[in-house]
């Protein structure tokens, strides 16, 4: 069986997120405020550095090409060491440039510590809040930041709470399988682009924004799906739990029957399930989609159809043809 391999698909550069970007972006989110004049920075890591042991004067593991992060312990260790020994401290971590310096607890920070980052042109900025509750939220959001991505022409719908890409040749029907599917009910991410990118173990798939609820219906034209279903039909984005590649029907190929060769496909380095829909005039692929789906959810609580009915054909045989007769005839060769 034939499918369409994605493990080749170009992924899209990472860009460096500038400081100014961060602000923009996450800046509400995140309670920021810049407390210097340094010019702009580019932040080109996820990881966060938590600075104590270079402020005490150990610079064997010091990670200065990442952010910064100091909560109360720096803080109160700067503050009980006294002017003189401040200006000492960052005496020596003015030979570093990090791309940002972060305060946490709405701390004031010393007047030092101000003149090291304008010295070195690194942007200071103080959040208002506490440092665990800081630091997990802009993880995460750097973490989506510069996640692996790629782009595709493709379709995604929640199906069940099952994430379904749709891949196919144009005008094999995607688009119309998935205005049939949202009519039944279920969730549109995205029609015909589709960007996907890999958080840890997982991958999301979303559309472009302002253009992620519409779809194209030759003959018809671009239909607004939020505004003719409603809210409830559509999805800014999902989790990626299977492909679904509809093909036109060749008689030459052999598809799946049994449904015991699992195919994956890699994408973004991880195996996703692939599953081929042989194309018919007349066929739903509507509701063979729902099927697929649910049989994932099936599958994902330890329900297998095509193994089970396997293993009671087997079983089947095995006791018609006796157990000494099927023992001879699996002996080791």
């Amino acid at each position: 069986m034939n499918y369409r391999d994605l493990s080749q698909t170009a992924e899209k550069p990472h860009e460096p997120l500038s400081v100014s970007e961060l602000l923009r972006l996450y800046g509400v989110e995140l309670r920021l405020s810049l407390k210097n004049n340094a010019p702009d920075s580019e932040i080109t890591s996820v990881d966060l550095h938590r600075p104590g042991l270079a402020l005490s004067g150990f610079f064997g593991d010091y990670a200065s090409e990442h952010i910064q992060l100091l909560g109360h312990t720096e803080w109160n260790y700067l503050e009980s060491s006294g002017e003189d020994k401040r200006t000492e401290i960052f005496s020596r971590l003015v030979k570093y440039k990090s791309p940002l310096w972060i305060l946490t607890h709405g701390l004031e920070p010393h007047k030092e510590f101000v003149e090291m980052c304008n010295i070195v042109g690194s942007p200071l900025v103080v959040t208002e809040l506490p440092t665990v509750d800081f630091a997990r939220p802009l993880q995460r959001n750097l973490e989506n930041y510069f996640a692996r991505r790629i782009f595709l022409h493709g379709s995604m719908i929640d199906i069940y709470g099952v994430g379904t890409l749709f891949i196919g040749e144009s005008g094999v029907g995607k688009s119309e399988c998935i205005m049939d599917l949202v009519e039944r009910g279920h969730c549109l991410v995205s029609d015909d682009a589709i960007d996907l990118r890999r958080v840890g173990d997982l991958i999301f798939g979303a559309g472009k924004e302002g253009f992620n609820h519409y779809i194209e219906i030759r003959g018809i034209g671009i239909i607004d799906v939020r505004s003719m279903f409603g809210v409830k039909a559509v999805r800014n984005e999902k989790r990626l739990d299977i492909v679904l590649e509809l093909q036109k029907w060749d008689a030459a190929e052999r598809y799946n029957r049994t449904g015991l060769d699992t195919v994956t496909n890699k994408i973004l380095g991880l195996d996703v399930p692939h599953i081929v829909i042989p194309v018919l005039p007349g066929k739903n692929i509507a509701v063979i989609s729902e099927v697929v789906a649910m049989d994932h959810l099936l599958k994902k609580e330890g329900v297998n159809s095509s193994k089970n009915i396997n293993d009671f054909l087997l079983f089947q045989i095995k006791q018609k043809m006796g157990n000494k007769t099927w023992e001879r005839k699996h002996e080791p060769s």
